[in-house]
């Protein structure tokens, strides 16, 4: 499988393509599920429910990825099953029926390279490369997971567990923020709804995810929010973390999840980043717009992507460099 596969899908409407992935479920018996480095609770969340549904019609699946993920998406049923590794099965491609790529507009996010086999690419991201064998696109889409719940609402009439109903749910809310981002429509309101009808505590899962952080993580945000700068007049925050802030604040790498939304609280502030230190060769941004301003379009320029309002990329600048070069390319965009 290339990152241009010979015979893609050339579906447009989502439906169809969600027919063509309900489709080749019940073909297969053996399928690997992965998401983008670094996952977050839609990736993560997303790549659970569809093992359990593909688990509940009898054939098997595996959830596998690159990099670790923080410690409250370990409360999701199944993540402690999640495998974590830099390498492929022994037995890809040829012991598979396919992979699914959950929220990865280019398949080289999975932090695996080019994928041979064939891929079932899952995604709501504006820029996706199409890169599948059947590729399920849905930009109107809150999230991945609900992706996957209209999958199995109109295709493959899973009754919904408890435990996949929570890592939907867990993909649901932390892709709209709690219901709080302007993604948050009535699809995700009626997918909501179905979740807490089976069975899903809203409270607890907003109890696990929010408010249950390590003291590391804590430490880590208040080293990154001592940096916070504010320049064109108040409309762009920037926030950096040096590698050094992981010791000092006894933090993982995973412990970075939302910092770079707390710059976007500002009243003034229209685009928030923060930039992370890989080496003092490149640097990792993360960027958060308010309505009106793309930063989707800020990140391809790097090789990046994600939404208009949420993207990242990384810069091949050291992270002082790093910071001058996004602003000044932030200050044209506002």
């Amino acid at each position: 499988m290339t990152s241009t596969p010979t015979n893609p899908t050339t579906t447009t409407s989502p439906d169809a393509a969600a027919a063509e992935v309900a489709e080749r479920i019940r073909g297969g018996r053996n399928f690997l599920i992965t998401s983008h480095r670094n996952p977050d609770g839609d990736a993560l969340g997303s790549g659970l429910a569809l093992q359990g549904l593909i688990r509940a019609m009898g054939k098997s699946a595996t959830v596998q990825v690159r990099d670790g993920f923080g410690k409250a998406l370990h409360n999701i049923p199944g993540a402690s099953d999640v495998e974590v590794t830099d390498h492929l099965p022994s037995d890809y491609p040829r012991g598979l029926d396919a992979v699914f790529t959950m929220e990865c507009p280019e398949v080289e996010r999975t932090g695996y390279g080019v994928l041979p086999g064939p891929v079932v690419n899952i995604d709501h991201h504006l820029g996706n490369t199409m890169y599948g064998e059947i590729n399920y696109l849905d930009l109107d889409a809150p999230s991945v997971g609900e992706m996957v719940m209209q999958l199995n609402r109109r295709h493959l009439g899973v009754p919904l567990s408890r435990d996949v109903a929570i890592a939907l749910y867990v993909s649901l809310a932390t892709d709209t923020g709690f219901f709080r981002y302007h993604n948050t429509t009535l699809r995700a309101f009626e997918a909501a709804e179905e979740l807490v009808r089976a069975s899903v505590v809203p409270g607890d899962v907003s109890l696990w995810i929010n408010e249950s952080s390590p003291a590391g993580a804590v430490k880590l945000l208040g080293l990154c929010l001592s940096t916070l700068e504010l320049t064109a007049e108040g409309r762009i925050a920037t926030t950096i973390l040096p590698k050094r802030f992981f010791d000092e604040a006894g933090a993982s790498p995973e412990d970075t999840e939302g910092i770079v939304n707390y710059g976007r609280t500002i009243d003034s502030v229209v685009v928030s980043a923060l930039l992370k230190e890989i080496d003092d060769k490149s640097t990792r941004v993360s960027m958060r717009a308010k309505p009106g301003y793309d930063v989707q379009k800020v990140a391809s320029l790097f090789g990046g992507g994600g939404h208009a309002a949420a993207s990242g990329c990384t810069i091949p600048l050291p992270l002082a460099e790093a910071k001058e070069r996004l602003i000044s390319i932030l200050r044209e965009i506002i």
